[in-house]
């Protein structure tokens, strides 16, 4: 297993595959198993390193608060321990706003991005719901939450084709959580507003959502895009939230179409 070390943290990180480093950061209260149908994909031409965040799966659980310029300045202090000057970066939900905070703070990093159902404020239907999900994992506990995110991140016929794999990730997961740190990145969430910098941003960017995405809608995309400098984007039909799960191979399609168009090495 792979740890960066830090002062007070070790971060862990799942490094597969060989070329340029694609830098993939999921979501609130994910981990690296998220990006496991796609790192198969990536593995054959890149260099796939998937992060847990501080908080999450393998990493440290250091209490709070967290922040996106936390999480930011973890990654990088990650590249730096990896000689990576540079990466293409893949976010999801919450890891697309890490990745907006790392690209304001440190450009120079940074290929590519690409943000996958992510967000860059929290507007009041996505401040319910952060509401919601927070004091249910104050009331009930972690399964109570994990029940309440499965509708908001799936569609209803993956989640009925696959509830013996949901079953098996939430005896997995609540072995492995911790409801203070997760609760700060629900805390940490509720306080993203990045929508006034987003223009300042001049790395080439593909922003996917999925159409059948209750939590973080299509707005939240069609925003960021029409705010970046070089952004483009691409809505997959009959995917929710958790699209990089539901269809790794179109997401990966889209990846490769997308870095092709700028002219960067695909193979």
């Amino acid at each position: 297993m792979n740890f960066l070390k830090l002062e007070n943290c070790d971060l862990y990180y799942q490094d597969a595959g060989s070329g340029d480093p694609v830098v993939l950061v999921h979501g609130m209260g994910s981990d690296h198993t998220a990006w496991g149908g796609l790192v198969p994909l990536l593995q054959t031409n890149y260099r796939a390193l998937a992060v847990d965040l501080r908080g999450h799966g393998y990493s440290c659980k250091t209490p709070g608060p967290y922040s996106l310029d936390l999480f930011a300045t973890d990654l990088l202090k990650l590249l730096e321990s990896l000689d990576i000057e540079k990466a293409h970066f893949l976010g999801h939900s919450l890891g697309g706003a890490v990745l907006l905070e790392l690209a304001l703070q440190h450009p120079e990093k940074m290929y590519s991005l690409t943000l996958i159902s992510s967000f860059a404020q929290v507007d009041p239907p996505l401040e319910i719901i952060l509401n919601k999900l927070l004091k249910i994992l104050k009331e009930q506990g972690y399964e109570a939450f994990f029940d309440a995110c499965l509708p908001l991140t799936y569609t209803p016929e993956f989640l009925e084709e696959n509830q013996e794999t949901f079953s098996l990730i939430k005896a997995t997961t609540r072995q492995m959580v911790s409801l203070a740190s997760l609760t700060d990145t629900l805390q940490a969430c509720l306080q993203i507003d990045l929508k006034d910098s987003l223009n300042e941003i001049k790395v080439p960017a593909l922003v996917i959502a999925g159409s059948e995405d209750t939590f973080t809608p299509s707005h939240h995309g069609i925003f960021i895009k029409n705010n970046l400098k070089q952004g483009k984007m691409a809505t997959m039909e009959g995917v929710g939230h958790n699209l990089l799960v539901e269809q790794p191979g179109k997401t990966y399609s889209l990846l490769q179409d997308f870095l092709k168009e700028f002219g960067f090495k695909t193979d």
